[in-house]
């Protein structure tokens, strides 16, 4: 139905769970599915309804009687966008604000007393507004030391890397999302430590580290799933220096006894909690 509707003249699709099931983490080779789906979709204002109708139906045998069309108003996308930007200090260390709060001309140095992060929501996860991101940069903000290493898997946005950048430490962005790395080199450049952060796609990332045989960090980020954690968790281990620190989440609460069982040899130090995610973090 998507490959037909796109073939319409489509200019977005979405699909969503018709009775809000949540589906978080499929265990390895499951393709699970909603049971019952509601698919949305964008068509040019000009665009002809009454042949959509007639492609819709001679594909389906008969549309759904809950099928419906309607208009969608014009809106400030730019000042909705900016709704969703967040404002918060962290650690009383490190300032996150929106983009347009940086101050006008070509050195983004912030205008406060303390290291400032300019970041918009975009492509990649990573804006500060979920839980998972905020427990990650609480705990950065209040123990980055100047000229650490740090490696953040799955970066994303680059928010914790640049983070971390900003604070004074060198920064690794690892993600398999082209978006990712695109979005991170972005974000450093804009907030000027594009010279401190490296952002690398998996398979480079790999590649370098088995040429060097020796890449380890004094910190270790992984705001991920669960899953992939506990799958990686020897390879994590030995990414870090005797001393560093691992800094995991993407976890949830009934999940974190399992994160922690994967890493026997590591020291957890603490669970940091907000709604039902956490972040562990250990010592090795």
């Amino acid at each position: 139905m998507e490959a037909l509707l796109l073939g319409l003249g489509a200019a977005a699709l979405t699909v969503v769970s018709e009775d809000d099931e949540i589906i978080l983490e499929p265990g390895p080779g499951e393709l699970p599915a909603w049971q019952r789906c509601r698919l949305f979709t964008l068509f040019p204002l000009d665009a002809n309804m009454g042949a959509i109708r007639e492609a819709l139906d001679a594909r389906s045998g008969g549309l759904p009687e809950d099928i419906s069309v309607d208009f969608v108003a014009d809106e400030d996308w730019q000042r909705r966008l900016s709704n969703n930007t967040v404002t918060a200090l962290f650690g009383d260390r490190l300032w996150l604000l929106p983009k347009t709060r940086r101050p006008e001309g070509p050195n983004p140095s912030p205008t406060t007393e303390r290291p400032t992060l300019f970041l918009e929501p975009g492509l990649a996860f990573g804006s500060g507004s979920h839980p998972t991101t905020r427990l990650c940069l609480e705990w950065l903000a209040r123990h980055i030391e100047p000229d650490q290493s740090v490696l953040d898997f799955g970066c994303g946005s680059g928010v914790l890397a640049i983070a971390t950048a900003l604070l004074g430490a060198r920064a690794v962005g690892v993600d398999h999302d082209p978006q990712a790395l695109i979005a991170t080199r972005e974000n450093a450049a804009f907030n000027g430590v594009d010279d401190r952060v490296e952002a690398l796609s998996l398979q480079v990332w790999q590649n370098q580290s088995a040429a060097t045989h020796a890449v380890s960090f004094d910190v270790l980020v992984a705001n991920i799933l669960a899953g992939p954690i506990v799958s990686m968790a020897d390879m994590f281990t030995a990414l870090v220096k005797p001393g560093g620190h691992l800094v995991l989440s993407g976890i949830l609460a009934e999940q974190a006894a399992q994160v922690r069982d994967a890493f026997p040899s590591l020291s957890f130090l603490s669970t940091s909690i907000e709604q039902d995610w956490v972040c562990l973090v250990a010592r090795k």
